[in-house]
C-alpha cells in the first residue's frame, strides 16, 4: 500500500476535486455530509475555532498495488486507524473511494484543527510515520508489503510531473492532443541508465554507453582521489545522482547496479571520456545499441547446485575443527552461499566473476591430499570465474596483494595465516584466488597489481601451473609450503597452539 499526504487551503476545492472523478463515492468519515457541498459547510465549524490558521486541509491517498481489492467496510477501518495513529484523534475527516486507476485507492479529506481545542494537528515526521502504520497495517490485513521510500532505488517524478502526464493522457484519449504524452525526463534517464547498465558494465563502459545515447556524465572527484558525486544531463536538464535516487549515485551504481570500478584501473579512463566525450549515436542506432545490451543479459545465467542447509552444521565442523580454519572465514562463506553441501553430499564452492557474480562451481572431494577441486558439471569447460576473498583495506581501497593457490580450502588457509600474522585483518587489501586452471585468468586485471604471490601446492602440477602463470605476470613471486599444501601448514600450527595452551594450563595448575 502507498500513502501520499499534502496540504492545502481549501476543503470545497479538495472535496469538489473528490466527488467529481470517474466512480467516485463517499464512503465512510466521522462527518454526516452526504456530499462536497454538505461536508464543505461542515468543516466550517473546525476552521472557526482557528480563523488564523491557512493551511489547515489535509489530504491523504491510501493505493493498493493492482490486482488488490478490499470492500468498503474495510477501506473505512484501515483509513480510522491510521487516522488516528496518525494522531488525528479529534478531527474532521471524510472518506472518498476511487476506482479511475487500475489500483484501489481511497482519498481522505481531513481538517488538521483539533475540535478539542482548536490547534494544528502536529505534523512532524509524518512521512516517516505514514510510512510506519502503512507497513502495519499491510501487516494487519495481509496486504501486499510495498517498498518503503528510503528502500526504493529511484526517485519518482514529482506530483507536478505526474499530473502534468496524465492530464496529457487524457487530453489524448479526447482527441484534443495528436501524440501521446511523453514520460517525465526524469523517469526517461532512469530508464535510460537502467538499460545501459543491465550487464553490468565497468564504469568507464557505462559512462562511454551514457555518452553515446546522448547523455552528458559529469563525475567529480576530491584532493584525495575519493569521489564526490555523479550527475547526469539529458534533454537539456540536470540532475544529481542523489536526485534520481539511492541507485543512481556513484557508489549506488556499484551497490545496487553492480557496476565495476576499480579507481587504478578506471579512472585515467574516465578522465578521458569526461575530456573527450564520445559523439551520440544517431536515433535509427540507440534501439540497437540498447537491444545488444539487453542481449547479453538475456543469455542463460549459471545454476549452482541446490545446497543441502541441514548439513550446514556438518561443514561447519569439519572446515573448523579438521581443516582448521577459524569461525570468522567459515561463517560468512556459508551465509553468503559460497561454501555448502549439496544434495548429492560434495562440498560445493562457488566461484564467481570480479564483480561478484556467481558464474560457476567446484566440487570438492576432501580425500584429496592436494585439497584441488573439480569443475562442475563434470567435464565441463572451465567458466569465466573463480573462487576468491578479499580481506582488510578499505571498502573501496584497490587490492594491492594476490595469492594464487591451488583450491579454495588453501584459500582459505593462507587467509586464515594472514590474519594470525597481523593479529586481525591485513594492512593493505588482500585477495586470495584459487586457480583450477592457469590459463583462466583475469590477466588485465592482475597486470596492475604489483605483488602477486604464486602459493600454489609443492608438487609438480603446482610447479608446473607456477611457471605458467609467471610468463603471464612477470612481477609474480613463487612461494609454496613446505610440506604439500598450506592447509597442512595452517593444521600443523594450530595442532601446536593447542598443545602450548595446554602445557600453559598445566604449568599454572601447579
Amino acid at each position: 500500500m502507498i500513502g501520499n499526504q499534502t496540504k492545502g487551503k481549501s476543503f470545497r476545492g479538495l472535496l469538489n476535486y473528490l466527488e467529481n472523478k470517474e466512480s467516485s463515492c463517499l464512503i465512510g468519515g466521522n462527518m454526516f455530509g452526504r456530499n462536497a457541498s454538505e461536508l464543505a459547510r461542515e468543516f466550517r465549524l473546525s476552521r472557526q475555532l482557528n480563523p488564523e490558521a491557512l493551511k489547515v486541509v489535509h489530504h491523504v491517498s491510501l493505493s493498493l498495488s493492482p490486482g488488490e481489492q478490499l470492500d468498503n467496510d474495510t477501506w473505512c477501518e484501515i483509513a480510522d486507524k491510521y487516522m488516528s495513529a496518525m494522531g488525528y484523534t479529534a478531527n474532521q475527516y471524510a472518506i472518498y473511494r476511487h476506482s479511475d486507476r487500475d489500483h484501489d485507492h481511497i482519498h481522505i479529506c481531513a481538517s488538521r484543527i483539533s475540535l478539542d481545542d482548536g490547534k494544528i494537528t502536529r505534523d512532524s515526521w509524518e512521512y516517516v510515520r505514514s510510512e510506519k502504520i502503512i507497513r502495519q497495517l499491510e501487516l494487519e490485513y495481509s496486504l501486499q508489503q510495498t517498498i518503503s521510500s528510503k528502500e526504493k532505488l529511484h526517485r519518482a517524478p514529482s506530483i507536478g510531473q505526474q499530473q502534468r502526464v496524465e492530464r496529457e493522457q487524457r487530453e489524448y484519449e479526447q482527441g484534443l492532443r495528436e501524440t501521446v504524452p511523453q514520460k517525465p525526463i526524469k523517469s526517461q534517464l532512469i530508464e535510460l541508465i537502467d538499460r545501459a547498465t543491465i550487464d553490468k558494465p565497468t564504469m568507464p563502459q557505462l559512462i562511454e554507453r551514457l555518452q553515446l545515447l546522448g547523455v552528458e556524465v559529469r563525475h567529480g572527484v576530491t584532493r584525495n582521489g575519493k569521489s564526490k558525486g555523479i550527475s547526469y544531463s539529458w534533454n537539456d536538464q540536470k540532475f544529481s545522482g542523489t536526485s534520481l535516487g539511492p541507485a543512481y549515485t556513484f557508489p549506488g551504481l556499484q551497490k545496487h547496479k553492480s557496476i565495476d570500478y576499480q579507481p587504478e584501473r578506471d579512472d585515467e579512463r574516465i578522465n578521458l571520456l569526461l575530456v573527450i566525450p564520445d559523439k551520440p549515436l544517431p536515433i535509427e542506432q540507440l534501439e540497437k545499441f540498447l537491444q545488444e545490451i539487453e542481449l547479453k543479459q538475456n543469455q542463460p545465467q549459471f545454476t549452482p547446485p541446490a545446497e543441502d542447509e541441514s548439513l550446514r552444521p556438518v561443514l561447519q565442523n569439519y572446515l573448523t575443527q579438521k581443516r582448521g580454519l577459524t569461525n570468522y572465514l567459515v561463517e560468512p562463506l556459508q551465509r553468503q552461499g559460497l561454501g555448502y553441501i549439496d544434495q548429492q553430499h560434495r562440498v560445493v564452492f562457488i566461484k564467481r566473476d570480479l564483480n561478484g557474480e556467481k558464474s560457476g562451481a567446484l566440487v570438492w572431494d576432501t580425500h584429496r591430499e592436494d585439497n584441488r577441486c573439480m569443475e562442475y558439471p563434470e567435464n565441463s569447460v572451465s567458466s569465466q570465474g573463480w573462487f576468491h576473498l578479499k580481506l582488510g583495506g578499505e571498502a573501496d581501497s584497490k587490492i594491492e596483494r594476490v595469492f594464487l593457490c591451488d583450491s579454495p580450502i588453501d584459500a582459505l588457509s593462507l587467509a586464515d595465516m594472514d590474519r594470525h600474522t597481523y593479529k586481525g585483518l591485513p594492512p593493505v587489501k588482500t585477495m586470495y584466488m584459487a586457480v583450477n586452471d592457469p590459463n583462466n585468468l583475469p590477466l588485465e586485471y592482475l597486470k596492475n597489481v604489483s605483488r602477486i604471490g604464486l602459493a600454489f601446492n609443492n608438487d609438480s602440477q603446482g610447479n608446473e601451473t607456477a611457471q605458467v602463470v609467471q610468463k603471464m605476470l612477470p612481477q609474480a613471486k613463487r612461494i609454496e609450503p613446505s610440506g604439500l599444501t598450506w592447509n597442512e601448514i595452517l593444521i600443523e600450527a594450530k595442532q601446536r597452539e593447542i598443545l602450548e595452551q595446554k602445557q600453559r594450563s598445566r604449568g599454572f595448575s601447579r
